[in-house]
């Protein structure tokens, strides 16, 4: 792996409407000069990651934009996180951040522009692999194409799933990018993964790379959301692939253990521990974002590490702590009930035996390293640098914890760098399957079915008590139990209409921020089109084939 994500030679072009650089080449039909192919193959991989050609900063891929938070993993999870109930980024000065936590953004928010060009340049990466490679038909070849196609469908559906209109050629082309609309969209997403599956392995080379199972659980989360891409639900088609995804070799991790120590590393944390490439986490992983201390250095890694802790906290083998990432009260009652939350002291490993659920990171007390006792409330209001930081409980939910040491501080010896984490992003995992299966049949008037899944499958595996019932607001608050802080809420709360228009108006599903409401008692309606971002501006003016599209946007 120390080669994977190496790349020979640099060369700066100018790409349609942005600046990137990349080993690429103008092409030639009857020549592959200068074209390396496994570095190129390798950097589609890579720009799940990095964020540019060198470290964890240099040479950045998207200009314009700070490169820490320009990689493919943090942007996306910005701003799936931010406009959500599950937290608040106390640095809410930062460029565009506070418009984005408070519904207030538009096509020249700088966090909205690095998620379009970050997405765009992805593709745009694939599509010169695939060119190069076209007429190439060795066994080699056609899987390395197979997995830059479904690199290229996943960065697509971002696109679909976020944006309104979609710029996008299928092949590698100087011309202006047509826009598709989410039904051309769409329909095009789910022919591509249809038909790329059948080149895809049965089982993947590495633990970095792609097989079949994985684009058949991309493909049910495309139709899970049909729905709102389209206006026409597939919840027979989503049930479908989501259980050819579980007909895999992977198995939900299961096995928590006590150290010598004394300490509890459950199933569900060793997930987001350090050693979550071979502790048994990896089998339960359908794609892993590959982190290492030394060779691969993002600030994607070091965000779900470094955002959620203080100095204090329990060791958590790494020394990056911003302290600029917390809970909010409505992620808190997931959990627990209100008068609990006011009353629990405990700290993240504490905690889940507090509240009977092995996925309650949660963290409401730790002892600064002045030694002063600090005590998180469960507040609420907003609040920018420390005086939003201790509003509500902390979840520091990822960790550079190795599972085989004995104690967290025991960590520090395994680790790769104290700086740089070596816990893998669990991009795709089991349990989605596992999820979507369940809500694709309760959305087909099969209670039963899907209340087993849950109770019997999700909710064992965390040690919590079954539930009794389950409806669409329960299965909701659900998806953000398992799956808080792994960058989807958004996605699901539109699914779920608990986000913007009329519909999730009427349900008045409220939380700290939302449409610039100062706290949670003050619920503002949101327009639909806030379900999805705009086409930067910068971009509507560079590509006259906007201007055909009637009512653009939506913004």
């Amino acid at each position: 792996m120390k080669k994977f994500f190496k790349h020979t030679s640099i060369i700066c072009f100018l790409m349609i409407g942005f600046t990137a650089c990349l080993d690429l080449q103008p092409i030639d039909e009857n020549s592959t000069t200068g074209f390396n192919q496994d570095a190129v193959f390798a950097k589609c991989y890579a720009s799940l990651a990095l964020s540019g050609q060198q470290g964890a900063t240099g040479q950045g891929d998207v200009d314009d934009i700070d490169e820490g938070q320009s990689s493919f993993y943090r942007i996306t999870w910005y701003l799936n996180e931010f406009p959500t109930e599950e937290g608040w980024w106390i640095w809410a000065n930062d460029p565009g951040h506070k418009d984005v936590l408070t519904h207030n953004w538009n096509g020249d928010n700088i966090l909205v522009k690095g998620l379009y060009y970050r997405l765009n340049i992805n593709i745009r990466f694939c599509n010169h692999f695939l060119s190069r490679t076209e007429r190439l038909t060795d066994e080699k070849t056609i899987q390395q194409r197979a997995e830059v196609r479904f690199l290229r469908a996943l960065y697509s559906w971002y696109m679909l799933d976020m944006f309104y209109l979609i710029p996008f050629n299928e092949k590698e082309s100087s011309e202006l990018p047509d826009f598709y609309t989410r039904p051309q969209m769409y329909e095009w997403l789910v022919g591509e993964l249809e038909s790329l599956i059948q080149d895809l392995p049965e089982k993947r080379i590495n633990q970095y790379r792609v097989d079949k199972y994985a684009a058949w659980l991309l493909l049910a989360r495309v139709y899970l959301n049909a729905e709102v891409y389209t206006g026409t639900p597939a919840w027979a088609d989503a049930q479908a692939a989501a259980e050819e995804a579980l007909k895999g070799p992977y198995k939900l991790h299961t096995n928590g253990f006590t150290t010598s120590e004394g300490w509890y590393y459950s199933a569900y944390q060793q997930l987001f521990m350090g050693d979550n490439r071979n502790n048994g986490a990896q089998d339960e992983a359908l794609l892993l974002i590959y982190q290492d201390g030394a060779f691969s250095r993002s600030y994607s890694g070091q965000m779900i590490i470094a955002a959620t802790r203080d100095n204090g906290f329990v060791k958590w083998g790494s020394d990056a702590n911003w302290k600029c990432f917390r809970t909010s009260p409505e992620f808190v009652y997931k959990f627990a009930t209100k008068e609990a939350a006011d009353t629990i002291k405990a700290n993240e490993y504490e905690m889940p035996k507090i509240l009977g659920d092995d996925r309650a990171i949660l963290c409401s007390q730790y002892t600064s390293s002045d030694g002063t006792v600090k005590n998180f409330i469960v507040d609420g209001s907003m609040g920018v640098e420390d005086a939003g930081w201790l509003k509500c409980w902390a979840a520091p939910k990822f960790t550079n914890v190795y599972s085989k040491s004995t104690s967290p501080a025991d960590s520090e010896q395994y680790c790769s760098d104290k700086s740089w984490p070596d816990v893998n992003i669990p991009l795709f995992r089991l349990a989605e399957a596992y999820m979507i299966k369940a809500e694709a049949l309760l959305r087909q008037g099969k209670e039963a079915e899907a209340l087993a899944i849950i109770n019997d499958v999700i909710r064992k595996r965390a040690n919590a008590a079954p539930l009794a019932k389950l409806d669409e607001k329960t299965l909701c608050d659900e998806w953000c139990r398992e799956f808080y802080q792994e960058g989807r809420r958004r996605s699901d709360l539109v699914r779920f209409n608990r986000f913007a228009g009329e519909q999730a108006d009427a349900a008045a599903y409220n939380w700290e921020g939302r449409n610039g409401s100062t706290s949670n008692a003050g619920y503002k309606s949101m327009e639909e089109k806030f379900n999805w971002y705009p086409i930067p501006n910068d971009d509507k003016a560079s590509n006259a084939n906007y201007k055909k599209i009637p009512n653009g946007d939506g913004y």
